[in-house]
């Protein structure tokens, strides 16, 4: 999904800062996260840590922190091992406890009935106010098939002093293509990779916070889902730089600088959404979710706690796609390999400086 390239600067980022500084990341986890599988990934939801999540359920301009519910209820229940059922009715969340801010998180959803809407709300802020309707101020990739897989609502307005949630992107606005239009001045954005960056959101209502994917308004929309089979959703995050959407693999969606800013400025920044927690929800139909699990990068603080520091080991837990090159650190050590090449080590004394092209 991303060229080895892009994947290995953050991660020389980390080891140079590292090897220079002496310093590495640490944070207490919230939750008792178990370690990585063979390929990074690890499972948030296990079928027996319903305590690492709990339920908020949809109440104006309330507090998800402050207004907390058990899981399960009535509305999040167990179907069977790791598969989680949401209901749809009444509104509500079941977020996760642990916030992550560099990281891949993947999951799997399905209909068992009729095909509605939900999503995943990835950067929430559990200490805000929910806008109206009780949505917590966060940024949505969709799942509802019928407004399009991986689509963006930018949520969490509050009032213009407050501010509401904005994203930059590379697309354009566009007619609101939904019935939730107010009128012929109601606008949308959407995602193309080819077209110049624009700023968007702010607004919060569903009149104005909504950027269509790249396939378009009710795309993509797999054939799994006509089926009765499992769609895969993926996010992947590095902190407040790029964030991209994908389904099935494919790339539905692409922006970086997500931030709060008031309605009519979006330049001056109330605070960065680097950071958050994940929810997902109920709000309409039935669905499944299972097999979440997060991958997380070496710029997130949790990583240094729970990956293996050797070299080889970094290099083993890199998805396939990207095992062309791969890089770690330990001690004073850089460490780069490649099953093609053979590796390089570099020790002996550390680096404050790389000089830049003459």
């Amino acid at each position: 999904m991303m060229a080895s390239g892009l994947w290995l600067r953050p991660m020389l980022a980390a080891a140079l800062f590292s090897l220079s500084c002496g310093l590495t990341w640490s944070q207490t986890p919230v939750v008792d996260l178990p370690g990585p599988d063979s390929e990074g990934w690890i499972k948030l939801f296990r079928g027996d840590n319903t305590s690492d999540f709990y339920t908020f359920m949809a109440t104006n301009r309330s507090v998800p922190s402050k207004n907390k519910g058990a899981f399960p209820n009535n509305v999040f229940t167990v179907v069977a091992g790791d598969t989680i059922q949401s209901s749809g009715s009444p509104a509500g969340h079941l977020i996760f406890k642990q916030k992550f801010s560099h990281y891949r998180i993947q999951y799997q959803t399905r209909w068992p009935g009729s095909i509605g809407n939900t999503g995943l709300l990835t950067k929430v802020q559990e200490d805000d106010t929910a806008q109206s309707q009780g949505f917590p101020r966060s940024i949505e990739c969709q799942g509802d098939p019928n407004q399009g897989i991986g689509q963006i609502w930018a949520l969490g307005s509050i009032g213009n002093q407050n501010g509401g949630t904005w994203i930059t992107f590379r697309g354009r606005k566009i007619d609101h293509p939904s019935s939730w239009a107010n009128g012929p001045t109601d606008s949308a954005g959407q995602f193309d990779p080819a077209a110049p960056e624009i700023d968007f959101g702010g607004m919060g209502d569903p009149t104005h916070n909504l950027i269509v994917g790249k396939p378009g308004f009710g795309l993509p929309r797999p054939a799994a889902i006509q089926n009765g089979g499992w769609v895969t959703v993926e996010v992947e995050s590095h902190g407040k730089d790029t964030t991209r959407h994908f389904v099935d693999g494919a790339l539905v969606m692409e922006y970086r600088n997500p931030r709060i800013a008031p309605r009519n400025n979006a330049d001056q920044v109330i605070k960065y959404l680097t950071e958050g927690q994940f929810a997902w929800q109920s709000e309409g139909s039935t669905v499944w979710f299972r097999n979440i699990r997060i991958m997380l990068f070496p710029e997130d603080p949790l990583y240094a706690g729970l990956y293996p520091s050797t070299a080889a080991q970094d290099f083993r837990i890199m998805p396939k796609a990207r095992r062309e090159t791969g890089l770690g650190f330990s001690g004073n050590a850089v460490h780069v390999l490649s099953p093609k090449h053979g590796g390089l080590t570099v020790t002996g004394r550390k680096i404050s400086l790389i000089p830049g092209p003459p």
